[in-house]
């Protein structure tokens, strides 16, 4: 059977500017940040330690959104 590469298409939009979970091609772990700026193919992710990430989206295999905890009334 011949092996087909399938490439799916991520929608970034609904992640920008929010704290989401990413996992890369070139990292062992998932990280989390906030989305900044969709440059042409690049990503740019700031780190809560004030790092930034600068990624091309190939290298993307997941994103995913985190709630902020909400306090109890």
């Amino acid at each position: 059977m011949e092996k087909q590469n399938k490439q799916n298409t991520i929608n970034i939009e609904p992640f920008m500017g929010k704290i989401n979970a990413y996992v890369f091609r070139f990292m062992d772990k998932s990280i989390t940040g906030k989305l900044v700026e969709k440059n042409g193919d690049f990503l740019t992710i700031e780190l809560k330690s004030g790092s930034v990430i600068v990624a091309h989206i190939d290298s993307l295999v997941s994103i995913w959104n985190i709630r902020e905890k909400r306090e109890v009334v």
